[in-house]
């Protein structure tokens, strides 16, 4: 049987969708007549993603001597290495007139720290605010959900197609990349959580060289992603904190 001050090493994957709105400004040259390369569009990807992570209670980040006389509360505190992908965008934006087409494609490698915060922590000053007492029925209904909210930073491998009817290019970037984010995890059982959320992926903005016969030009790209994800979290090994 776990304890509070167990470490817990996890496994987890999940599905869910990439929205994406990019950007384009450039210029291509035809005949030496610079040509504007504007637009925007928005485009939805399914995403895969899978992750191995550390969940330690706050409290036994680090010995609680060297915490003095503060007392943290025991809330989970989850590090995880996490790689995502599937994403394939398509989007048309505008070249003089002509429509340009982009395929992007990008997977991410990230390092997260998500901080969990128990439903029912969030609740006691709501119960002492208004006297509500100890409310047995709505602790269990509430002991199995918790917040989260984190962030991590990592790199991306941006792979990304463009083309016109006289122009194109291509290019595959590997650049700095982050995300953060936040949602809600429901315990199904002591070992196994669903989690369900959103977050921000920041992508690295690519500048993309364009040619053909008699023509050169170039645009960047910079890309918004949204994504929702629905997420199982395996509990696999669990051991004492080493600080005990």
């Amino acid at each position: 049987q776990a304890s509070s001050a167990d470490w817990k090493l996890y496994l987890a994957g999940g599905l869910g969708i990439s929205a994406s709105n990019v950007d384009t400004d450039g210029v291509f040259a035809p005949g030496n007549l610079d040509q504007p390369l504007t637009g925007d569009d928005d485009d939805a990807s399914p995403l895969i993603d899978g992750a191995l992570g550390l969940e330690i209670p706050m409290d036994e980040l680090v010995p609680r001597e060297w915490l003095l006389d503060i007392r943290l509360p025991d809330w989970p505190v989850r590090f995880e290495v996490e790689g995502a992908g599937l994403r394939e965008y398509e989007f048309a934006t505008t070249a003089a007139g002509e429509k340009y087409f982009s395929d992007v494609e990008a997977t991410t490698f990230f390092v997260n720290i998500w901080q969990d915060l128990p439903m029912i922590a969030a609740y006691k000053p709501i119960q002492y605010l208004f006297g509500l007492g100890r409310q047995p029925r709505v602790r269990r209904w509430l002991e199995p959900i918790s917040f989260f909210a984190g962030a991590g930073v990592g790199f991306a491998d941006v792979d990304v197609r463009g083309t016109t009817n006289v122009i194109s290019g291509s290019d595959d970037l590997i650049d700095f990349a982050w995300n953060a984010g936040t949602g809600i995890n429901y315990a199904l059982t002591d070992k196994v959580d669903l989690s369900m959320g959103y977050r921000y992926v920041g992508l690295p903005d690519i500048d993309l060289d364009l040619e053909s016969a008699g023509s050169v030009g170039e645009v960047t790209y910079e890309n918004e992603v949204h994504e929702f994800r629905f997420q199982i979290r395996v509990q696999v090994w669990d051991f004492r904190s080493p600080w005990r």
